[in-house]
């Protein structure tokens, strides 16, 4: 596929398209650069599968071993050629010291003058770096041929034909171009850049591809990994009482053509060879064994056994294995973390402990709806219109194989939220008071009482203050907003010992709604 982007980059650009295909060249080469680390990461992988395999087996993966790290040591040196050629024409083509090329990793999206060619065609041409590459290709080859030295691997195998073909001809117009001519004669040096990563990413194919030849040459009686243990893989270390604990048995690196035979037992954490009279036997197929325990205590369980395989000598070899769960009741906790009350109108804050998964919970709110605020927490939001009800929480969850399993749920009641209470200042409620300590704090508030355990503010909108002198009632003054305004602190200051002040009507609002208070603060003037 990348291959393909490249050669439809290749024929834009010699339709004189935009730079935009310049910039999709940088595109490409970006991802021909992740795949050919991928290779990379790749490559190291197998080259320590072939170590441990010949660390085990020395005598039989031992030769093959050291002709795959004489293929690493060639390829190695031909890639480090190639890396060397991306930094000359960087060099060459930004006028940039290669030393600072090499230094700072330099790349094609950093290249400047993508569009250049003719210092890309001297580069390749006049200077036969091209014709250079093409004779380190062909030799490379050559050195894979001799060192696999197997009469059926020929330089027309088809590990050697996937790549680096350099000996076919281009016509273009009435001329027939080789390989160098065609490539870089007159190219642009976005699309030589990435030519040469997309090279090196052959060399990688090549190098993996001819020492999996070699790996898949060392006799098929042979394990091919030092490290041959026996694993358990549960379905699920978590089960409901009633339900089963399912798992697979397998010998890392199995062998798919022996059909092993397990021994285990319940209650154990270790077992061998000498105790398989007193275990159960399972016959696998394939290499694996399907394990089933059907489950009823509850609480943690463990079991092991012995998997019992075929060496390449015909022996009996046993593996140990072991594996642990834990049983639980198909229960859900609700935890509504103030009390068990719902308040219409607010958030009230939900704790739901199960044992799954969250994603995999499946909760109906009985009416009234949630967000998660995470950690199995909830805000919970109920309507007014369920006061006085209840709200039924039930809880299931979706387990394997499509089922589902309730875990139960719980019942809250729906309540109003209730009125708050209404001070002078912080905490005048009534009483006498000297003048002095209501104008230190000039404003009306409103809180919850101290038996309501939500954190829930309230705002002062309006109130009316009215003024009783020697029995005469005054004309109310209406308050927008808490603080006092300048006439009721005014008459607040000039008031005489026994002037009454009412604060009434006093508007308030919350996320809970709007209300209106109707109980006044009496206040007389010491």
């Amino acid at each position: 596929m990348i291959g393909m982007m490249y050669l439809v980059l290749t024929a834009l650009l010699a339709l004189n398209v935009s730079k935009d295909i310049l910039n999709a060249f940088v595109i490409v080469n970006e991802t021909v650069e992740q795949t050919n680390r991928n290779f990379g990461d790749k490559m190291v992988s197998t080259y320590e599968a072939f170590e441990k395999a010949a660390d085990a087996e020395p005598n039989k993966v031992g030769p093959p071993y050291e002709k795959a790290k004489q293929i690493q040591g060639i390829s190695k040196e031909l890639s480090a050629y190639m890396v060397d050629i991306k930094n000359e024409l960087f060099a060459v083509v930004d006028g940039t010291p290669l030393e600072e090329v090499k230094t700072r990793g330099l790349s094609l999206k950093d290249l400047s003058a993508k569009d250049n060619k003719s210092k890309v065609s001297h580069y390749f041409i006049n200077q036969r770096k091209a014709y250079e590459m093409v004779d380190k290709f062909e030799d490379y080859k050559k050195q894979l041929v001799n060192i696999i030295d197997d009469t059926a691997f020929t330089k027309d195998d088809p590990i050697l034909t996937s790549g680096l073909q350099t000996d076919q001809k281009y016509p273009r117009g009435n001329a027939i171009l080789d390989w160098a001519e065609y490539n870089f004669g007159g190219s642009v040096a976005a699309a030589a850049f990435t030519l040469l990563n997309k090279t090196i990413g052959e060399i990688r194919n090549m190098e993996y591809e001819t020492v999996n030849y070699l790996f898949k040459s060392i006799d098929a009686a042979s394990y091919k990994f030092s490290n041959v243990e026996a694993r358990v893989i549960p379905n699920s270390r978590m089960v409901f009482s009633g339900d089963a604990y399912e798992a697979q048995i397998i010998v890392a690196a199995y062998d798919g053509r022996q059909n092993p035979t397990v021994y285990w037992g319940a209650g154990r954490e270790s077992v061998d060879e000498n105790n398989l009279g007193s275990l159960q036997v399972i016959e696998g197929s394939e290499g694996v064994v399907p394990l089933r325990i059907q489950t009823n205590a509850i609480g943690d369980q463990k079991f092991a056994g012995v998997i019992k395989m075929k060496a390449p000598t015909g022996e009996d070899i046993f593996y140990p294995f072991n594996g642990s769960y834990t049983v639980t009741k198909p229960a859900a906790a609700v935890e509504a973390e103030k009390m068990n009350v719902f308040y219409a109108g607010i958030p009230n804050p939900v704790k739901i402990a199960a044992p799954v998964a969250p994603e995999k919970l499946r909760i109906n709110w009985g009416g009234a709806t949630a967000t998660s605020t995470g950690g199995g927490k909830y805000d919970v939001n109920v309507p007014a219109s369920l006061v006085g009800k209840e709200v039924s929480i039930s809880i299931s969850a979706e387990m394997e194989k499509g089922k589902t399993q309730n875990l139960g749920g719980t019942s809250s009641r729906v309540k109003a939220v209730p009125e708050p209470n209404v001070f002078v200042g912080g905490n005048i409620s009534a009483g006498k008071q000297a003048k002095d300590a209501i104008l230190a704090n000039p404003f009306v508030s409103a809180r919850m009482g101290a038996d309501f355990n939500y954190q829930l503010n309230w705002q002062v909108l309006t109130y009316r203050v009215t003024f009783v002198r020697n029995g005469v009632e005054e004309a109310p003054i209406t308050v927008n907003g808490a603080q006092f305004n300048d006439q009721v602190r005014s008459k607040i200051q000039n008031a005489s010992s026994g002037t009454i002040v009412e604060f009434s009507d006093i508007r308030i609002k919350s996320i809970a709604g709007e209300r209106n208070i109707g109980r006044p603060i009496v206040i007389r003037i010491r």
